[in-house]
């Protein structure tokens, strides 16, 4: 009997994720496009062109961050198999790895450049990462003359949580400034660093002006709609074919809920 309701639990918790999923657009989450040993962030150049190709041949359309707010806020119909494509941090290799690959398949993405760090060393990472680069703001300008985006991700990627009050708002503030006055970019939309949010900071992202904040899959209400909490979808190093298709899929949501699930499992481990 137990096991007949487990059962009959999961399945309908699957029929519900699938009927939400036509109310959330999968929101896919790169950081590095090279093959580096070691590090999960960094997906190959050949697994990223199998991915594109994958998303061309199905009839997929990327679409940019004002269609996405557009169909969150006021409903207004987008592409069928409609999908956004984001990368954090904007590293160089996004600009001479993947840009040739989105002009290639006529796809749209977002970089989230880090302020203070554009045109320099990854410092702000490190632990024991390879070193690299970011895009320089020569790179970020022929980013948008491509007809790509850009958002923005902070001036120091720090931990919002853990930052004071004075401090978010500048990080905010100074980091949609930057992107206006230097790229003539829109500064409407904000990547939280590591995903890493709480109320008091997506407060703090209405208030500076922007119109809505991602995250990852942390401290999302899925069955509620925030636009100051996006859930978006990693895609780590590696990542096998038959799961990308599965988050590319009407699944993705389960996925991103099974995800939370499992952390939220993990935490509960450790705890005991």
């Amino acid at each position: 009997m137990i096991f007949f309701l487990i059962l009959l639990f999961i399945i309908l918790a699957v029929i519900c994720f699938i009927t939400r999923s036509a109310h959330y657009i999968p929101v896919l989450m790169y950081h590095r496009i090279a093959d580096v040993k070691n590090d999960r962030n960094s997906l190959s150049v050949e697994k990223f062109a199998w991915q594109l190709n994958y998303l061309h041949k199905k009839n997929y359309h990327t679409i940019t961050l004002d269609m996405l707010y557009d169909f969150y806020a006021i409903r207004k119909k987008l592409p069928s198999k409609s999908i956004l494509l984001t990368f954090d941090d904007g590293y160089a290799d996004n600009y001479t790895a993947a840009l040739p690959l989105l002009v290639k398949y006529k796809m749209t993405a977002v970089v989230f450049p880090i302020g203070n760090w554009i045109g320099k060393k990854n410092n702000w990472e490190n632990l024991g990462k390879e070193e690299t680069i970011t895009m320089t703001k020569e790179q970020l300008l022929d980013w948008q003359q491509h007809g790509q985006l850009i958002a923005s991700h902070t001036m120091t990627h720090p931990f919002l949580t853990n930052c004071t009050e004075s401090k978010i708002i500048d990080e905010l503030h100074d980091s949609r400034q930057l992107l206006s006055n230097a790229l003539s970019a829109d500064g409407d939309f904000l990547c939280y660093p590591y995903g890493n949010f709480n109320e008091s900071v997506a407060a703090a992202a209405k208030r500076t002006g922007y119109k809505a904040a991602f995250a990852i899959f942390e401290g999302i209400n899925l069955f509620h709609i925030d636009l100051y909490a996006l859930p978006r979808i990693p895609i780590p190093s590696h990542q096998s074919k038959w799961e990308f298709i599965l988050k590319t899929s009407r699944l993705f949501i389960l996925f991103i809920a099974l995800r939370k699930w499992e952390r939220g499992f993990k935490k509960w481990r450790r705890k005991r």
